[in-house]
């Protein structure tokens, strides 16, 4: 009878996922393995879309902005954006960068050579493509296919000299399945990794962000969905990652602290990203609205029918 309530009083809200900011060090957070700054959330009175997968990228004015996943519920994918932010990350404006008709996410960002690459997921569309982000008309244009396969939220680090990309491939959000390749450039051409998958589950598994390097150790965040999506995040602590093997261990967990008035209405976590002293993340956030949910409800019946 009290998950019946539960599962009832929890239709009563609308849920949508938006993004947090806050000036904090990282390396203290890692070290401390605890997780509590003041994040700003920046909240938005719109039912209709939510702002995810976030990333950090310099503005040409040498002020921040955030790369990230607009998802405009009427339209049924995802498209990347971006947004500035003033010195208070206060959001200036936002703009679209690329819409391909087709789900995208997880904007993955690499800078190299006084060049800023872009890996936005692209599963849906069965590819990993990279595009070359322009921070002076804030533009991103084509430049190739990287694998021919749908990989969630790819993230690539350097290491040894190589490069390595670090996916996950699934089936129906059942369980993840993480999948190394290896290259001597950036752009390709990339190998499997002979272990391939090297590790599976859902918690753990699937990329929650950048890797994070401090003081020569590599931590990969990775997101738990083992109870539900976006439970919270696991940092993993890199143990090896070579030609012949990858192992990581659980090192830390971030969670939303729920008793930090910040985070009143921010239930979950799953994307953590961070440039300098400052790290984004994205939040689960939970609007009491019984007419937008009835609404909802009406919308999908309708679909039903027709």
């Amino acid at each position: 009878m009290e998950n019946i309530l539960i599962t009832y009083y929890n239709k009563l809200f609308f849920k949508k996922w938006i993004i947090g900011i806050c000036h904090e060090n990282i390396s203290d957070i890692i070290r401390k393995k605890k997780f509590n700054p003041n994040i700003k959330w920046l909240r938005t009175d719109s039912p209709d879309k939510f702002y995810a997968d976030p990333f950090l990228i310099p503005s040409k004015n040498g002020g921040l902005n955030i790369m990230y996943e607009e998802y405009p519920f009427n339209e049924n994918y995802g498209k990347i954006s971006l947004m500035a932010l003033d010195e208070k990350f206060n959001p200036k404006s936002n703009k679209l960068l690329l819409d391909t008709k087709s789900h995208l996410s997880y904007p993955f960002i690499y800078a190299e050579n006084n060049k800023t690459y872009i890996f936005p997921e692209s599963a849906q569309n069965g590819k990993l493509s990279c595009y070359e982000y322009d921070s002076e008309s804030e533009s991103i244009k084509f430049l190739k296919d990287i694998l021919d396969l749908p990989l969630r939220d790819s993230t690539i680090i350097k290491h040894d000299n190589k490069y390595w990309i670090v996916g996950t491939l699934s089936e129906a959000a059942i369980d993840y399945k993480l999948h190394i390749f290896v290259s001597d450039n950036l752009l390709g051409p990339y190998i499997p990794h002979p272990k391939n998958p090297v590790k599976n589950g859902l918690n753990g598994t699937r990329s929650a962000g950048n890797f994070i390097e401090i003081n020569g150790t590599i931590y990969r965040p990775t997101q738990n969905c083992q109870k539900n999506y976006g439970e919270s995040i696991t940092i993993n602590k890199v143990t090896e990652l070579s030609l012949e093997n990858f192992s990581e261990e659980p090192h830390m967990t971030i969670k939303i602290n729920k008793k930090n008035k910040n985070n009143r209405d921010v239930r979950s976590i799953h994307t953590i990203n961070v440039l300098g002293n400052n790290i984004v993340v994205d939040g689960e956030q939970w609007i009491f609205s019984p007419k937008e949910q009835w609404k909802s409800f009406l919308k999908s019946r309708i679909k039903r029918i027709f």
